[in-house]
């Protein structure tokens, strides 16, 4: 049999080995296992990077990449990283050149904006060696914004993107498209630091950037007995589903609880199976009932 493959970055040389070399079930042929392996969802993964000396100085909060993280998540893609770095140019390229090949998808957040500590798409245009040009459609969206045609204002620096960057006005088709759109250039997107720009932005574009990947199902018990209690349980139950991923996190000082455990995989079925496992082996009577949580 003749098969001609393209690969791709899903379709990798050595998922095409893995199928050559597979021994073949009676009736069943390697064309089925190719479009059996071309069909199955990619699960991506991503970084963040954060990008402000004023984070670094403890001046202000960074609430961004906790929002970014769980709404990344609920889109099925897992955060495996996040950086925090200065207003130093040369910083912020090495750190995105490392997250681009690293994972799928990289978001930064921070250094977008007509000050000097605005760096963001100088650092990225340098990791990518390219330069940054004056985008016309965004030259417009600035002189608009700042009511004026003098191309040398310091807010026409937000005009200035690395050469093949795109602009990315809206993915969700329920949003409004953005005044100011996001900026992205191969797998790297670049969001405003200030929280409200950064929500707003996400909520628009999220859809284009995160696609076609399978959700986590997920459930929570929460036990009023300590870790130690439960260690050889848990421990008996994640040996028994290895393709679910088990968090316990102690709560101290916490009236209401002392230990929230978490069950999650990819599979619905999956996950209910462990924890109905789980609710099997606890001790009876630790586990609290989760209309009486509070969670902060």
């Amino acid at each position: 049999m003749h098969i001609t493959l393209k690969f791709s970055d899903f379709f990798t040389k050595e998922i095409f080995c893995k199928i050559m070399t597979t021994k073949m079930p009676l009736g069943l042929s390697r064309s089925t296992l190719f479009r059996s392996f071309s069909t199955n969802k990619r699960k991506d993964t991503a970084g963040i990077l954060v990008i402000g000396d004023e984070i670094l100085k403890g001046q202000t909060e960074d609430t961004n990449s906790r929002y970014l993280t769980k709404e990344i998540y609920k889109m099925g893609v897992k955060v495996k990283k996040i950086s925090v770095i200065g207003d130093v140019v040369s910083e912020v390229s090495e750190e995105v050149k490392f997250f681009s090949k690293s994972f799928d998808k990289v978001i930064t957040t921070g250094g977008i904006g007509p000050t000097h500590d605005d760096i963001t798409f100088e650092a990225v245009a340098k990791a990518f060696n390219e330069p940054l040009v004056l985008d016309p459609t965004l030259h417009k969206l600035c002189m608009k914004f700042y009511n004026t045609t003098n191309a040398n204002i310091p807010g026409m620096k937000m005009a200035f993107i690395p050469q093949s960057a795109k602009l990315n006005f809206k993915s969700n088709i329920s949003s409004q498209p953005l005044i100011y759109p996001n900026i992205s250039i191969h797998n790297v997107y670049m969001f405003p630091g200030i929280p409200e720009l950064l929500i707003k932005t996400f909520r628009s574009v999220k859809d284009g950037i995160f696609r076609n990947n399978e959700h986590y199902f997920t459930k929570c018990l929460y036990l009023n007995t300590s870790e130690s209690d439960i260690v050889q349980i848990l421990d008996t139950v994640v040996r028994q589903h290895p393709e679910v991923q088990f968090g316990s996190y102690p709560k101290l000082s916490n009236k209401q609880y002392q230990v929230k455990l978490t069950i999650e995989s990819s599979s619905e079925q999956n996950t209910t199976l462990a924890y109905e496992k789980l609710l099997q082996l606890l001790p009876e009577g630790s586990i609290v009932n989760i209309n009486d949580i509070e969670e902060k």
